[in-house]
């Protein structure tokens, strides 16, 4: 046990199990303003978000459940695409919003609501910098601090479909209805350890980065890109560039439109006869739907001036040696504190600071602790 005993009591295990059996869902407007406004005065509001995401691009939202400690409320998303209630209880900043392993909830809630929650404090991260495993599951970790047993192995059914079971409901209304307790025990650990400004950081460098749509170039989601010379690179730019458009417009992933194989065999090919041959062994599909704009994208025109994005560059042996001398300095200061590695610095992190980048995590907590190790 990473943290003191914390047992729930036979009443308030009874509580939170009336709470679980009483929730049922808001499907109007008018019971979520009402829902709304019995929340707004809780200190905090434990989150989860249920959503289908197989065929799409976009996250299609199927539930938002709520919970204060002592109600549950699950939000109808197919009945309420836009959540205007809700996006007022997001953005009031005096009331703590808590997710496990927030992940897609992000982009789940801004779709319905416009905003993110503020502040958010996330369980899983809060759990990871008390030691225990980063990719800590919401019901392990429930188990281990309140000594409840919940079920899981159904966040991949399809929560768009109505009506909902019985099954399903419970499972959601139990996915939230322990996190203000979690919260108020995690947070007091991280308060005794002097971390729960750590928390706070990391928390608000995730919003920040939803907010902002941080993400990678799409070349770099390319399996295999870094392998490409330069020329072949920049048509593969093109060819990525174009795929994420097409998908975000069409609402499909990225794979349904075409294959990383695919567009790897076109940026690879040589202009002229090769290129023609591979363009013409596309599926037929995706031929009859994309020639015209594949033929412009791989047209022979002169290559624009293209720079390599650094995640493509090749590593020197020298940049090797220092990543994992890294690698070892960061895994002795993490087994000082008692966490894990990687919630100090990931190898990938670790490899964008050997690239000579400064990635905005050197300036907060983890700067303190592993300045001397990244200095040149």
């Amino acid at each position: 046990m990473l943290l003191p005993s914390s047992s729930v009591s036979d009443p308030d295990r009874r509580h939170a199990e009336n709470a679980v059996a009483e929730a049922r869902l808001v499907s109007s407007a008018e019971r979520l303003d009402s829902c709304a406004e019995a929340l707004a005065s809780a200190e905090a509001l434990g989150l989860d978000t249920e959503f289908v995401r197989e065929r799409t691009f976009y996250p299609r939202p199927g539930l938002v459940q709520v919970s204060d400690g002592d109600t549950v409320s699950l939000l109808d998303a197919v009945s309420l695409p836009h959540m205007a209630a809700l996006g007022r209880l997001l953005d009031a900043g005096g009331q703590v919003k808590i997710l496990h392993s927030v992940g897609e909830d992000l982009e789940v809630l801004r779709l319905l609501t416009s905003t993110l929650p503020r502040p958010l404090f996330d369980t899983q991260i809060a759990a990871a910098m008390l030691g225990f495993p980063l990719q800590c599951r919401y019901e392990n970790l429930v188990a281990e601090v309140l000594a409840v047993e919940l079920p899981g192995g159904k966040a991949r059914s399809d929560w768009c479909k109505r009506p909902l079971t019985r099954d399903l409901t419970t499972y959601a209304a139990q996915d939230v209805i322990w996190l203000p307790r979690l919260y108020s025990i995690l947070a007091e650990a991280l308060e005794v350890k002097g971390r729960l400004a750590w928390l706070r950081e990391d928390c608000d460098r995730l919003v920040a980065a939803a907010r902002d749509d941080v993400d990678d170039a799409p070349v770099v989601r390319v399996k295999g890109a870094g392998s490409l010379n330069e020329d072949q690179l920049e048509i593969l730019v093109r060819l990525a560039e174009w795929r994420d458009r097409e998908a975000r417009r069409r609402d499909l992933p990225r794979s349904f439109v075409m294959r990383d194989e695919l567009m790897m065999a076109l940026a690879a090919s040589a202009p002229g006869a090769e290129r023609e041959r591979q363009l013409r062994a596309l599926p037929p599909p995706v031929l009859r739907r994309y020639a015209d704009a594949l033929s412009d994208l791989l047209a022979d025109t002169p290559l624009s001036e293209f720079e390599r994005p650094s995640a493509l560059l090749p590593l020197s042996p020298d940049q090797r040696e220092r990543i994992k001398q890294c690698q070892a300095a960061v895994t002795t200061v993490a087994a000082d504190i008692g966490v894990e590695p990687a919630l100090l610095a990931s190898r990938r992190e670790i490899t964008r600071v050997v690239r000579g980048e400064r990635p905005d995590w050197l300036d907060g907590w983890r700067g303190q602790l592993l300045g001397e190790i990244f200095k040149d």
